[in-house]
């Protein structure tokens, strides 16, 4: 870009920003100068996509399908404790879009604003999805021409906001087409739709939610953890987060209770909650250098020989990005990103299957700042397929106080395999291409695919003509059917079609009988997403418990069971406890308690006859314990 006009555009696009309070301190490092100061594997660079005047107060940011880049600019954050509330709601979202490909973006739009304290955001279904507690807002832009088509609309109320760092965020579209988010242990929410009595609300005060765009449905897809702050799906469709504080990287199981920071779980006969996958936990530095990676401890408590005796935790992870971008060496593929705020960098953990999960091994640094105002907490991957994280930038680690206002960058790491993106809109692609774009290498292409393929069939059903070609459910169909394509892309091609129009039981009952293990779970998880599941897929499910030789298919049908109804629990849970071989698996048996729990004050007799036929020591001394409580 010539000089002249970059100086021109800088002046245009800084006049949003002149109402924003003048920095009480400057940052540690220009924008320019901290790019320079970050170290990366060979083979991998910085680029600084944006930064201050042009993006302050960052949140969040996502891509829409045209590969711009929005961002929550939250404009009303004081505090972890306060926000700028009484001066009325002063948040944004801005769209940066690079148009010549530079990796630099150079043109710019003010989307929305007068928003309060906007916390996450997605693009998708006509319109943005914000997070601005106590409400989760959609604002229409219907024919996207990035000019809102009226007032915001509140889609679910009830969300708090007791602590800032912990209210709804990290927003983002599942595998299974709904909207998955995150929310902290220290924020307490009530959240229904608008109106709505206790009855029909869920409590959630840590864990994982989503909603459902269309079927307008909100639940709490695993409660536990921290102060989650990112999450991802690996090519598995499997969830992962990183926390805060607690060990830092969890497997976030459908309908699973994990470790709490602090609290009590909402269900008092829990009795116990499934833990961490990592093996490690990284180290407090309070303020001090890192020291070559090798800054964390086992799980068993062994002391690494970097470390002086502290054993507090993980401490403040935010972002998490399974990397499926198709750009990087093979090494880097399938594994877990995320940043450490305390550390000031991005770590890379290795995921390994391990009974019916994972479990997390360290995988050292993958960028170090070098910059103690580096806070680097939400990431995602671009259309280049490279790795992109916004920092805050602030001397301040927690947010106690903030000392650079106006501050914000977002980077792009990529490796020398990226290849160059620019003029991209998927939306002018027919069906047919869109299925094609389901067996791209970078996932990002996958996932907007999947997304305006699920836009065009929920369009399709509410309006007198169709948005979607007649003939894709069996161009997916023709994916998912055929046992020599990839696992992976039958996979993507199955929850696409289940995301725009679900999959017929007659598909579901074939499916559950695959040969792949992947296919199988999915199936029984897109049975049971209604939870009204037919005669034969029940009989189906508790055949599997029986036969099914997979303990990740027993997870599935593990979550399954907390989605029936009681007097439809208990062959399903019986044929579940008969396998002995899972009683030291790192989530099966606890699992299984979840969907059991209350089918015990619901029939003590029946109950302890499953405890006498249990192979599993843990069900039958947790039997044991509800039958003789309250």
């Amino acid at each position: 870009m010539k000089a002249l006009s970059w100086i021109a555009l800088s002046w245009a696009i800084a006049l949003p920003a002149v109402a924003q309070k003048s920095s009480s301190k400057p940052p540690a490092y220009t924008p320019e100068q901290a790019t320079a100061r970050m170290t990366l594997p060979d083979g991998f660079k910085v680029t600084q996509f944006a930064a201050e005047p042009h993006v302050v107060q960052p949140f969040a940011f996502c891509f829409d399908s045209r590969g711009r880049v929005w961002v929550c600019e939250n404009l009303n954050y004081e505090t972890r404790r306060s926000d700028t509330f009484k001066e009325g709601p002063k948040g944004r979202i801005i769209i940066l879009e690079d148009t010549d490909g530079d990796g630099h973006f150079d043109k710019k739009k003010v989307f929305a604003e007068n928003l309060f304290f906007p916390t996450g955001l997605q693009v998708g279904f006509g319109g943005v999805w914000v997070g601005s507690p106590p409400n989760l807002l959609f604002i229409p832009d219907r024919d996207g021409d990035d000019v809102p088509d009226g007032k915001p609309e509140v889609v679910l109320d009830g969300w708090g906001r007791q602590d800032r760092h912990e209210t709804l965020n990290s927003f983002t579209w599942g595998p299974d087409g709904w909207l998955y988010g995150c929310h902290g242990v220290f924020t307490h929410s009530n959240v229904g739709k608008p109106g709505a009595p206790d009855s029909e609300r869920q409590r959630i005060n840590a864990g994982v939610w989503r909603y459902h765009p269309s079927k307008e449905k909100f639940e709490v897809f695993g409660w536990g953890t921290s102060n989650p702050w990112g999450i991802d799906f690996d090519d598995r469709g499997q969830a992962f987060i990183t926390a805060c504080v607690i060990p830092h990287l969890w497997h976030i199981v459908q309908g699973g209770r994990f470790h709490r920071q602090a609290g009590k779980h909402f269900n008092s006969h829990v009795y116990n909650d499934i833990k961490t996958i990592a093996e490690h936990v990284h180290q407090n530095y309070a303020g001090r250098p890192h020291e070559g990676g090798k800054a964390y401890f086992w799980m068993d408590g062994t002391v690494n020989v970097k470390n002086t005796g502290q054993r507090k935790g993980g401490f403040a992870h935010g972002g998490c990005q399974i990397y499926t971008g198709g750009a990087f060496p093979e090494k880097y593929h399938g594994q877990v990103y995320m940043g450490n705020i305390h550390h000031h960098l991005l770590y890379m953990d290795n995921l390994e299957r391990r009974g019916s999960g994972f479990r997390g091994t360290h995988g050292g640094d993958f960028m170090v700042a070098n910059d103690k105002h580096f806070l680097g907490f939400n990431m995602d991957t671009g259309p280049e397929g490279g790795v992109w994280v916004i920092d805050w930038n602030d001397a301040d680690i927690c947010g106690r106080i903030v000392h650079q206002e106006g501050t914000g960058r977002i980077y792009r790491i990529t490796h020398e395999n990226c290849k160059t993106v620019k003029n991209l809109n998927l939306y002018k692609h027919d069906d047919a291409k869109l299925v094609e774009l389901l067996k791209h290498d970078n996932d990002w292409y996958v996932d907007h695919a999947r997304r305006i393929l699920q836009e065009r069939a929920s369009a399709s059903q509410t309006r007198s003509y169709s948005l979607t070609e007649s003939k894709t459910p069996g161009l997916l169909a023709k994916i998912f059917n055929d046992s020599k394509t990839s696992p992976v892309h039958r996979l993507r091609a199955m929850l696409t079609l289940h995301a725009m129009f679900g999959l017929k039981p007659s598909t579901q009952l074939k499916l559950m009988s695959d040969e792949d293990e992947t296919i199988r779970g999915w199936a029984i998880q897109c049975a049971l997403e209604d939870k009204k599941p037919s005669a034969a897929i029940l009989e189906k499910l508790v055949a599997m418990a029986k036969e099914d030789d997979s303990t990740f298919v027993r997870l599935y049908l593990a979550s399954a069971l907390q989605r029936l109804p009681l007097d439809q629990r208990w062959d399903l849970a019986t044929a579940l406890v008969s396998h002995e071989a899972d009683k030291d698996d790192h989530n099966l048996p606890l699992m299984y308690w979840y969907g059991i729990e209350p089918l015990v004050p619901a029939d003590k007799v029946r109950a302890l006859q499953l405890a006498a036929k249990a192979k599993i020591p843990l069900i039958r001394q947790y039997i044991a314990r509800r039958s003789a409580s309250k």
